[in-house]
């Protein structure tokens, strides 16, 4: 499963809450697809992952930027 695609890199470190304290939109649809994914994972129908050592041997292997692979048994997020 991958992040919808944006213009610009996806930054971890986005806001959570806006000045009134209200939850930011990109907040929102980062937990939309957290909820999605595990959901998929609960119910046994988990992606299939790439392999890959790093973000670089990932990126080769056409994962996307902000999307999941797996590194032997840990799941990891490409972020470059």
């Amino acid at each position: 499963m991958s992040l919808p695609a944006k213009d610009k890199k996806f930054d971890i470190g986005f806001d959570l809450v806006d000045k009134n304290g209200k939850p930011t939109q990109l907040f929102r649809d980062y937990m939309t697809m957290v909820d999605r994914l595990l959901t998929a994972i609960a119910a046994g129908q988990a992606p299939t992952l790439v392999n890959a050592a790093n973000d670089a041997a990932a990126a080769v292997a056409g994962v996307p930027v902000g999307s999941l692979y797996r590194n032997g048994s840990v799941v990891q997020m490409r972020v470059v």
